[in-house]
């Protein structure tokens, strides 16, 4: 991985779907749910019931929800996947935030990583924290909460489980969000609905909008 991040390779490289098809990503778990508050179906703040009424209550669909914190705190997905047997794909890049992850049992694929701000794959620095770690701007950081991190361009990841329809994609990282959405090849990649994060995003609302 380190030479391919050296190489600064395309997102469809075949060696660097490959690699993340075969090491980086898991498969969904086969064990019971292991939630904190089972009997809450949706622990979104909103977003997942506008989501789920705009697509018509749909069945079957494919999320993506980046920014997975723990896989159930404010989870704008776990909603489709219980009770719309929804398949799909969490990214988490904090790697304390994804062991909490696993131990939910959610039945989705998931990703220790972060999603690239450039075209191609990149080891960052990222300062942890559970509900606001987020990829540093200074990449000469120092700090016991600071943690290099592969990040991976958001379709190299999609490439690698054989998904060009997401229906509702999940962006939430703490204001690199118009970075991320800059590099997604849309001509490739068909994305039914978003809900972006814009508090942190420089040009905010208006720049996301515009894009």
């Amino acid at each position: 991985m380190d030479i391919l991040n050296k190489q600064k390779v395309d997102m469809d490289d075949p060696r660097l779907i490959s690699l993340i098809r075969n090491y980086w990503i898991e498969n969904p778990s086969d064990q019971p749910y292991n939630l904190n508050k089972p009997q809450v179906l949706d622990p979104s703040i909103g977003q997942a019931a506008f989501v789920d009424n705009r697509l018509n209550f749909k069945t079957g669909g494919f999320f993506v929800e980046c920014g997975a914190l723990d896989g159930e705190t404010r989870s704008n997905t776990l909603i489709f996947e219980r009770l719309r047997s929804w398949n799909g794909l969490l990214i988490e890049a904090d790697p304390s935030n994804y062991k909490l992850v696993k131990k939910k049992n959610r039945k989705a694929f998931t990703i220790n990583a972060c999603l690239s701000v450039y075209p191609y794959p990149v080891k960052m620095q990222f300062k942890k924290s559970f509900s606001v770690g987020k990829i540093l701007q200074d990449q000469n950081s120092k700090g016991k909460d600071i943690v290099n991190v592969q990040c991976f361009p958001f379709y190299s990841i999609l490439k690698a489980i054989n998904v060009t329809h997401v229906d509702f994609f999940s962006l939430d990282v703490e204001g690199a969000e118009l970075q991320v959405l800059k590099t997604i090849p849309f001509g490739k990649v068909d994305i039914e609905m978003m809900t972006v994060e814009f508090k942190h995003v420089p040009g905010g609302e208006t720049q996301l909008k515009t894009l």
